[in-house]
């Protein structure tokens, strides 16, 4: 079915190039959002649609284009889908408005999530079970996380070496490579996983549901803040009557979406609070990019070059994390590493916050980032996973899935976001109190403010307003500063918490035990 000799290198290597485009089919045009503002002249709504709607639209397809995958023979699958995506990339340049560029934006996401199925199945079929599934885990997250980031700093290169139509023709560019590999290496065109399609539909529908409730919240949660806006209550109470919809579907369907059967493993409840807290600490990150964007001024490429810190992470602990599973080491062993790392990273940021640092001063907490989340995720993917079979595996990526990303990144990085601007607004208001005639030093400041405006031609009345402005900007920055500070000491000592937890009950003093093939790991 494929060229090359049986488990060759060079095969293997050809095999997981062609994931890496469609693993990042939305991290490559992470085009500079001022660019795209004044591009669309998007409100600040609808450019928040914007951003969201494609992740949704992929994690939402997700079922479905897992089911669709097995019924499509692996070389017409890959072929179409680099075609697909060469043509709605293309498409989102001659989007006349932001809705139509949404919208190209979303179907290449759909077909990003058949793509990486389409060019996982070699791999599956080919390479396992003679290489251990630790092992297998760990390759795929290696080439997922590490590729994201590498190809966030050429996109952001690209975007600014011209503008960011740049980023679609470099995507476009390995798409075009996907086709010709293709060519090369399926020599067969067969669809081995084919099985009888069946597919909970109605399931599925009301998850679209639930994620649009979501999408809803994520979107404007902020602007309305949140529960004292009555259409943002009606949607939280919308989402609980989903649920008890979806809960009354599965008791009438003979294979649901997501069966709840799969809680009866404890190892996915447990799994599952691990992945929403993975997607609560990454969640900081935002923090971090809007630090280096919005106080230290940074430009995109700055920071992408930065956070390239944590691809070096990432080579570090993937390879050693994924070598201590395949050896039997304690699953405990491999968590306290993990958050001990995430702690460090917070930890030390916390101290760093202050104006005037240097790109440099990023690194070796982003370098602990990066260990941290490399031996994290492949421990927590195969932990979820341990003992459940295989007719329940979709219900426990799913349930991974939405913990993760729907709950914890996504919603949570919304509600964030809120938490930051009260904190804000509370600094900025205890700072403001202390502007007065009885503090010396901002008087001092004020008076010297004033004197330069003079020195520069400006009336008495002028050069006091210019100097009040300037005080009340040096009042902003120091307040958002000390909200980031609460933020990141909070989240070190969240991160701290499950060491002493694990410490103290001596939990997880056994290697990971037997975990199914299907589906693939994402």
């Amino acid at each position: 079915m494929f060229a090359g000799k049986k488990r060759s290198l060079f095969t293997l290597t050809g095999l997981y190039i062609l994931t890496i485009p469609f693993f990042n089919g939305l991290n490559v045009t992470t085009y500079d959002n001022s660019q795209l503002l004044g591009h669309f002249a998007p409100s600040t709504t609808a450019f928040s649609y914007a951003v969201y709607i494609p992740i949704f639209a992929m994690l939402a397809f997700l079922p479905l284009g897992l089911k669709l995958g097995k019924q499509i023979k692996v070389r017409t699958m890959i072929l179409s889908v680099s075609f697909l995506s060469l043509l709605f990339n293309t498409a989102s340049l001659f989007a006349p408005t932001i809705a139509w560029f949404v919208l190209c934006r979303a179907l290449l996401a759909i077909v990003s999530i058949i793509g990486i199925f389409a060019s996982m199945v070699p791999i599956l079929l080919k390479y396992n079970p003679a290489l251990n599934m630790a092992l297998m885990y760990g390759i795929f997250q290696f080439i997922q996380k590490g590729s994201q980031h590498l190809y966030q700093y050429l996109g952001a290169n690209f975007v600014s070496f011209h503008n960011w139509t740049f980023g679609v023709y470099f995507l476009n560019l390995n798409f075009l490579i996907c086709i010709i590999l293709a060519w090369y290496f399926y020599k067969a065109d067969v669809a081995p996983l084919k099985t009888k399609f069946q597919f909970d539909w109605r399931g599925w529908i009301i998850m679209i549901l639930f994620f649009a409730i979501i999408l809803f919240l994520c979107a404007e949660g902020q602007t309305r803040n949140w529960l004292n806006d009555p259409k943002i209550t009606l949607a939280f109470a919308f989402l609980f009557i989903t649920v008890g919809i979806y809960l009354l579907h599965v008791r009438f369907t003979p294979e649901p979406l997501i069966n709840p059967d799969v809680y009866k493993f404890k190892n996915v409840i447990v799994g599952a609070l691990m992945m929403f807290y993975i997607g609560i600490m990454n969640g900081t990150g935002s923090v971090v990019t809007g630090y280096m964007t919005n106080v230290l001024g940074f430009d995109s490429v700055l920071g992408a070059v930065t956070h390239l810190s944590l691809l070096i992470g990432l080579c570090i602990s993937i390879p050693l994390s994924t070598y201590l599973l395949y050896k039997r080491i304690y699953l405990a062993t491999i968590w306290i590493i993990g958050f001990a790392c995430y702690g460090i990273y917070h930890i030390t940021l916390y101290f760093r916050f202050y104006p005037g640092i240097d790109a440099s001063d990023f690194y070796l907490p982003l370098i602990f980032k990066g260990v941290g989340m490399g031996f994290i995720f492949p421990v927590s993917l195969l932990y979820i996973s341990e003992g459940v079979p295989p007719q329940l595996s979709t219900s426990r990526m799913m349930t991974g899935i939405i913990a993760q990303a729907i709950f914890a990144s996504l919603l949570g990085g919304a509600i964030l976001g809120t938490f930051i601007s009260k904190m804000n607004v509370q600094h900025k208001t205890g700072l403001s109190q202390q502007l007065s005639a009885i503090n010396k030093q901002a008087e001092s400041q004020l008076e010297n403010s004033k004197k330069k405006f003079l020195f520069l031609g400006l009336s008495d009345a002028e050069a006091q307003k210019k100097a009040e402005k300037s005080l009340s900007n040096q009042t902003s920055q120091a307040s958002i500063l000390l909200a980031y500070k609460d933020i990141y000491l909070v989240m070190s000592a969240i991160c701290f918490l499950p060491i002493f937890i694990i410490l103290i009950f001596k939990l997880w003093r056994r290697p990971i035990g037997r975990v199914e093939v299907e589906p693939i790991p994402i």
